[in-house]
This record gives structure tokens, C-alpha cells and sequence, in this order.
């Protein structure tokens, strides 16, 4: 138990917390993580069975490395304890119990399946030359309605800028698909939460059982939690107690539904909730976090937090302006080389962009000058063609009305097109099961051994998840590496689902996992053992930390981003993207901005939206200037070939 001994006052008032309902208010750098494996070890030390303790994080990952610290921490090999990401846990009860939930022989399609089919209910509606919003945008905005739990077109009214008759036709493209999930057995993302909370809702003993199961609810990162999510935790709640550790300040994902109100006002939904706050710092300096809070304390809404630091090393931020982001980006690999060449490690080093797009002079110079370098995000495994191809073999012979699957696997083979597959899969969506399914395809695909054989190879290895895997992909390499380049990379994907497939008793289950909490391309390359700068959006920053961090772009336009001016919620969302995006740095936050345009960017999104604009926005218009160290840096010219002379005129 020696990690709960080093536990400070805070800390272990909230560990050790005996009465109801509570929030822990954990800035950032102030050990959320700790605290909540010292309140699971707590409880487990009153006596209270691990079994009847549920914790729910945000990713696969997070939550296994809670149970590993738990094990250690108590000493106890196995425990026991529920613990995953909301969307694992709600599914692990559906299957369950899946008459109750009406989930019997369903398959689990992830994002890209999700556009694939909106794309076929999109080409039902679409007349020529008709603007509608594309398949991706129309599976987003549903998604988006789902998950704030309101039907589409009312949130079509509030928040977009379609007209009654594009609304109408998007209501009933988000009906049909819908409609069309039901038919082939289909599940997406959202509807795993949303199903799990109506049920929860409107079936009093339904919920009565579940609620049995547990005593204690712990929540990771509570500011991330969307409106289902509060609903699911409302009905689970007493007599079971919650314990949710989370930010306000760091709530940054309403894009994805998150609801900031499930944290700010947390007391007024749980009107007997006590709130504990966690507010000294390990990670940073205090100059760090000076500036941190005062971000904080110009706000118009009270987050009533102050980060102190336990470290003693003093240093203040640096802000250097540029003149454009061409020299903003050369002087900053220029410091990059300078500190590796003086004994620094690439990986001390993390680069923070708002956006993507906003990385890209940088990216270009790091390139040429050879740094090496990761962009957080990448691929999801799951979703690279070639890993869709092979598990579309896989999910067709699980369900039969898996029509996306069956069209990938059919169509991979030459002389069956659209038009062929769509007429077998028409007739295997009324049979029984695979046997069926092998007796008609024979019959119909006379001579085709190709298709065939793939299908009975998934069958008789079924029960052996990472045989299955590696004897369909054996099987497939020939027809796909005729499809695809670079394919002796791709090929060892295979290998590492089949390494993924042996921590799972069958290939559903493992499917599910990974659909649910993608692996990405960039993880399973395990290029974070790499020595390498971390290049990152902020949204992709937030849980890491690095000694040095360059925060660029830090300009009117950008901080607030230009499309969130004019809407109060979203431009103070903004503040908080800042806020988490600074406190990432544990010794050194370097800011840079370029005087482009001014000090402000054209906008490309709204005409309104002025530099002036943006500059009265600008969360840094005010800047104490004793908070940061700031200073103009001058360009580097290397030869006459930087300049653009002008010849002037004879006359």
C-alpha cells in the first residue's frame, strides 16, 4: 500500500471520502489518476466486494492501466473490478442480457461502415444536381443529435443554418438509416449508449437489476461525459455512490456531444453532492501556472481553482512573435537541434497546434531539416482498407445481414461487382445461417472456389480468434497485395490483430473492443518508444506531458479560433482548449505567433468576422506582462535568395 501512503491532504480527504455523492475537482497536473486508484484501494480495504465497484473511463487503455496500478498497489494478483469505457461496459451488459435489450446476434459497425451505409439511404433522396450535405457530415450531425439526446431536426433548428426542406429530407435520411440499421442487425457507436439509457429509463425493474450490481460508481474525467452519459449515471446512482474526478476548465469536446454543464453544474443535478478540490500541481512551474490561471480568472465564469505547484523551479513562459509562420516554424526546429545537439532527447520536446492545417509550415521544415518527428492521430487500425477487407470476411460470416460486409468480401473478387454482390446479398439476408449461406453461394457462384474457400476457412477456425485471423489473412494476401502498395507494411498488421485477437476469448468480442477504442496506426507501429518530437493538435495533447512544450500559432483567430466567434459557449470552450493546451508543459512553455495579417487571419468562414474582430476576441489582448517573457524575433536570411527584389521603375 505504499502508493496510498504518498497521497497529499487533498488527495487522501477524497480517497478516503465516507460520505454520499462527491466530485473531485482535479486540475490539471494534480493526480487524478492516483486518486481514484487510492479510492478503488480504499474501498476494497473497508471491506467492499471489488465486484460491486464500477469504473468507467474514457479509454480502453486508461482503464487498464488503472487495474494494473490497483493490483500493485493492493498486492492481489486478479481483481475483480468492472472497470472500462462507457461504451465497453454498456455493451459487456447488453449481451448479457440481450432479450432485454434487443441486441440478440447484432453487429458493432464503426464510423466508416456508418458513412458506407448513409451513403446508400443518401442515394435514395439525392436528386441530380440537389446539394445535400455528404454522407460523413450527415452521419456526424446524427451522431451529434444522439448524443445530446435530441431528435435531429430540432437540433437541425438550433444549430445549423439548412432550411425547413433541406431539415425535412435530412430527418428522413437519419429515419431510414435508422430503419436500415435495424434490418441488417446493426449497432453504431451511439446507439450503444443511447439504447442502454432509454432501456435504463423506461424499464423500472430492468433498471432495479442492474442497479443491484454495484455500489460504487467511479468516473474518470467526468468533464468529458455527454448528455447519455449523465442520463445512464443518473439511474445507476443510489443507492450505489458516485465518485466522478474531472475538470471543468479541461472540458474541450462538445464537438463530440460533451456537456460541460455535467461537471459545472454537478450539485444542482445531485443536490446532496459534496465537491472536493485537487488543486496542487506536480507537473508544472508556477510561472506556468500563473499564467494558467490568469487564463482562468479572465473568464466570465467562475471555475473557482487556483493550480499551486509542489516543484520550486521558477520560470516563466516565453511569448516570441514572428513575422510570419515561415519564421516562426525555421526558428523553431532551429531550437529544437540546438537543444538535442546539447545532450536534450527528441522526445523532451512536444509541439501543440490548434489546428492540423496550422502545423503544416512546420511539419515542411522538420522534414527538411530531418527531425524526426510523430503527428498524434493517424489511421484507426481497424479502419485501414486493408484490415476492412479482411474483417468484412470475418463479420459476414457472424451475421448474414451484415450487407456492408458481404459487399467488401464479395466484391474483392474478380467478375462479382456491385450489381452481382447486391443480388447475393439480397438472398443471404433471408437465409438462416453460414451453412446456408456456402450451399447458395455454390450454387449461384458456380466454379468459384476463391469466394468460397475464404468463407469455410473463417468457419472451421472460428473458435480460435487469432487462427481465424491469420488463416483468412494467408488466405486473402494474394487478391490484396495485388490491390494495394507498400504491402509487406500492411502485411504485419495482420499480425499484430492476430497478437490483439489472443487477449480474447472469440473474434466478436474482439472486434467490439477495437471498434469501440480504435487502435491507431501510429500506436501499433509503437512509435511512442521511439525517440521523437511529439507533433499534436490540442485535443490529441490532452493526458500527455512533456518537459518542453511549444505552443505556436498562439494568435488573434486562433485562440479564440475564428470559427467560434460570436457564440458564447463555443469562444469559452476556447479558453479552455488554451488553458489545457499550456498546462501540458512541465519546465519550459514556449508561445509563438506570427504578425501575419496583423496579428490577426482572414477569415475563410464568415464575412463578419473581421481582424479587428479577432483581435478583440484575442484571450491574450490583455496580457500582464509580467506573466511571460516576451520579445520580437527578427528573420534569418541564409543567402539573397530569401528576398523577392523589387526593380524600381526608371521613370
Amino acid at each position: 500500500m505504499k502508493e496510498a501512503f504518498e497521497l497529499n491532504a487533498q488527495q487522501r480527504a477524497a480517497a478516503t471520502w465516507e460520505g454520499g455523492h462527491v466530485l473531485v475537482l482535479a486540475g490539471a497536473g494534480t493526480g487524478k489518476t492516483r486518486t481514484i486508484i487510492a479510492r478503488a484501494a480504499h474501498l476494497m480495504t473497508s471491506g467492499v466486494d471489488p465486484a460491486r465497484i464500477l469504473l468507467l473511463t474514457f479509454t480502453r487503455r486508461a482503464a487498464r492501466e488503472m487495474v494494473q496500478r490497483l493490483t500493485q498497489l493492493t498486492g492481489q494478483e486478479k481483481i475483480p473490478l468492472m472497470a472500462g469505457t462507457f461504451h465497453h461496459f454498456c455493451l459487456y451488459t447488453m449481451r448479457r442480457m440481450p432479450r432485454d435489450f434487443g441486441v440478440q446476434d447484432a453487429t458493432v459497425i464503426d464510423r466508416d461502415d456508418q458513412v458506407q451505409l448513409m451513403k446508400l439511404v443518401r442515394g435514395g433522396y439525392r436528386k441530380k444536381g440537389e446539394q445535400l450535405p455528404r454522407a460523413s457530415e450527415l452521419v456526424s450531425l446524427c451522431s451529434y443529435a444522439r448524443n445530446t439526446n435530441q431528435p435531429v431536426s430540432e437540433y437541425l433548428q438550433q444549430h445549423t443554418d439548412f432550411d425547413e426542406e433541406t431539415i425535412e429530407k435530412i430527418r428522413l435520411m437519419a429515419r431510414d438509416y435508422e430503419r436500415r440499421k435495424r434490418l441488417n442487425r446493426y449497432l453504431d457507436y451511439d446507439d450503444i449508449l443511447f439504447l442502454f439509457a432509454r432501456r435504463l429509463h423506461e424499464d423500472e425493474a430492468l433498471k432495479s437489476r442492474i442497479k443491484g450490481f454495484y455500489d460504487h460508481i467511479l468516473v474518470d474525467e467526468m468533464q468529458d461525459t455527454n448528455p447519455l452519459q449523465w442520463l445512464i449515471l443518473d439511474a445507476l446512482r443510489d443507492p450505489a455512490r458516485l465518485f466522478c474526478v474531472g475538470d471543468d476548465a479541461q472540458s474541450i469536446y462538445a464537438f463530440r456531444g460533451a456537456d460541460f454543464r455535467n461537471v459545472h453544474a454537478f450539485t444542482e443535478r445531485v443536490p446532496d453532492a459534496t465537491v472536493l478540490r485537487l488543486e496542487e500541481n506536480y507537473r508544472s512551474t508556477q510561472g506556468i501556472l500563473d499564467l494558467s490561471n490568469w487564463l482562468l480568472d479572465t473568464s466570465p465564469l467562475q471555475y473557482g481553482k487556483r493550480l499551486t505547484a509542489v516543484r520550486r523551479t521558477v520560470s516563466k513562459p516565453r511569448l516570441l512573435d514572428f513575422e510570419n509562420d515561415f519564421e516562426e516554424a525555421r526558428w523553431i526546429t532551429g531550437d529544437l537541434i540546438e537543444r538535442h545537439e546539447g545532450g536534450a532527447a527528441w522526445s523532451d520536446h512536444m509541439i501543440i497546434t490548434r489546428t492540423g492545417y496550422g502545423a503544416r509550415s512546420l511539419e515542411s521544415f522538420m522534414v527538411e531539416k530531418k527531425i524526426p518527428y510523430r503527428f498524434i492521430g493517424g489511421v484507426s487500425l481497424l479502419q485501414a482498407a486493408h484490415v476492412k477487407d479482411l474483417l468484412g470476411l470475418i463479420r459476414a460470416c457472424f451475421n448474414l445481414r451484415d450487407e456492408l460486409a458481404w459487399a467488401r468480401y464479395l466484391t474483392l473478387w474478380p467478375r462479382i461487382g456491385d450489381a452481382t454482390a447486391a443480388r447475393l446479398i439480397k438472398e443471404l439476408k433471408t437465409l438462416y445461417d453460414i451453412q446456408d449461406a456456402l450451399k447458395m453461394l455454390e450454387k449461384r457462384l458456380k466454379g468459384r472456389r476463391d469466394v468460397l474457400e475464404g468463407i469455410t476457412t473463417v468457419v472451421e477456425t472460428w473458435n480460435d480468434p487469432p487462427a481465424t485471423i491469420m488463416k483468412a489473412g494467408h488466405y486473402l494476401e494474394p487478391t490484396l497485395k495485388t490491390r494495394y502498395s507498400n504491402w509487406k507494411n500492411r502485411r504485419r498488421d495482420f499480425d499484430l490483430l492476430a497478437r490483439l485477437a489472443k487477449r480474447h476469448r472469440s473474434l466478436m468480442a474482439f472486434l467490439e473492443t477495437y471498434t469501440l477504442d480504435p487502435v491507431s496506426v501510429t500506436e501499433s507501429q509503437r512509435l511512442e518508444e521511439d525517440d521523437v518530437v511529439t507533433l499534436t493538435t490540442v485535443h490529441g495533447a490532452k493526458g500527455t506531458e512533456a518537459t518542453v512544450c511549444y505552443l505556436i500559432r498562439v494568435e488573434p483567430g486562433m485562440y479564440p479560433h475564428m470559427r467560434s466567434l460570436g457564440r458564447e459557449d463555443d469562444e469559452e470552450e476556447e479558453r479552455r482548449i488554451l488553458y489545457v493546451a499550456m498546462t501540458r508543459a512541465r519546465d519550459e512553455l514556449i508561445l509563438t505567433r506570427s504578425l501575419r495579417w496583423g496579428g490577426a487571419r482572414r477569415s475563410p468562414y464568415a464575412a463578419s468576422v473581421t481582424p479587428d474582430r479577432q483581435r478583440e476576441a484575442y484571450f491574450f489582448r490583455e496580457l500582464d506582462d509580467d506573466l511571460v517573457d516576451s520579445n520580437y524575433v527578427y528573420p534569418e536570411f541564409d543567402d539573397f535568395t530569401d528576398f523577392d527584389f523589387i526593380v524600381p521603375s526608371r521613370n
